[in-house]
């Protein structure tokens, strides 16, 4: 195996590590993780454990006097040298670079809330910047398959899709309505398109593992956007009859 190859096998072992650590401690419960839920792509249980993890982090962030905008904008440099990586081929750093962009996307919001420095603007800023974290590692992608049509349709299928999910996720907190729990929110799209681009990475130059991951997140977000969307139109048609 080459250096590429050895760091998508060390991934999932460090990641399976913290896990399993976090479960030998104390239960907690996360609001937002119960609020959420969890979906059969990405169980609740894990995220519980995964934000166990954030909050020890985010102390250690604080401790160092770390900003939440400095973590927010580390994501997006992430994220970028994560599409760099992935249009390179180097899939298995690549899959690094944006688990540990997402890491720095839960971190921001909980060093937010642990320094008091917490506020919509904020909010509104770190949703836009993880637009484009997507988009770089898909931007990236779309490079790696060039003069594969096919491939590339679907990556901007599976990209479009998540799109479709944030939105009708914004739209829903617009309009004050409480959107259904849906599969595909963006925590699930990044252990997807981790997975897949470590897989990949083990199995080159077989990128299967790759298609495999962006076609479920094709599929799923696009049928829980429109899902998502007819629970809100009913409802706002609801309200306009009252």
């Amino acid at each position: 195996m080459n250096l590429d190859a050895y760091a998508g096998v060390a991934l999932p072992a460090a990641a399976f590590a913290l896990l399993a650590i976090a479960a030998l401690g104390p239960a907690r419960i996360h609001g937002r993780v119960t609020r959420e839920g969890g979906t059969i792509f990405l169980g609740e249980r894990v995220m519980q454990q995964a934000y166990c993890w954030i909050d020890l982090w985010a102390c250690g962030c604080v401790r160092l006097g770390m900003r939440a905008d400095t973590i927010t904008w580390l994501s997006v440099v992430l994220g970028l040298f994560a599409g760099v990586l992935a249009a390179f081929g180097q899939l298995g750093f690549s899959a690094w670079a944006l688990a540990l962009s997402g890491l720095c996307d839960g971190l921001d919001g909980a060093v937010a809330r642990r320094t008091g420095t917490a506020s919509r603007a904020g909010a509104v800023l770190d949703s836009a910047l993880d637009r484009y974290v997507e988009f770089f590692f898909c931007a990236g992608i779309l490079v790696l398959f060039a003069g594969q049509t096919t491939a590339q349709l679907l990556v901007l299928i599976a990209l479009f899709g998540g799109f479709m999910v944030t939105y009708s996720t914004a739209k829903a907190e617009a309009l004050g309505i409480q959107p259904p729990r849906g599969w595909m929110k963006r925590p699930e799209r990044l252990v997807w398109l981790i997975g897949g681009a470590n897989l990949s990475s083990v199995s080159a130059p077989s990128l299967m593992p790759l298609l495999a991951a962006l076609g479920v997140i094709a599929l799923f977000a696009h049928l829980s956007a429109a899902l998502r969307l007819r629970a809100l139109v009913a409802a706002s048609a609801k309200s306009k009859t009252r």
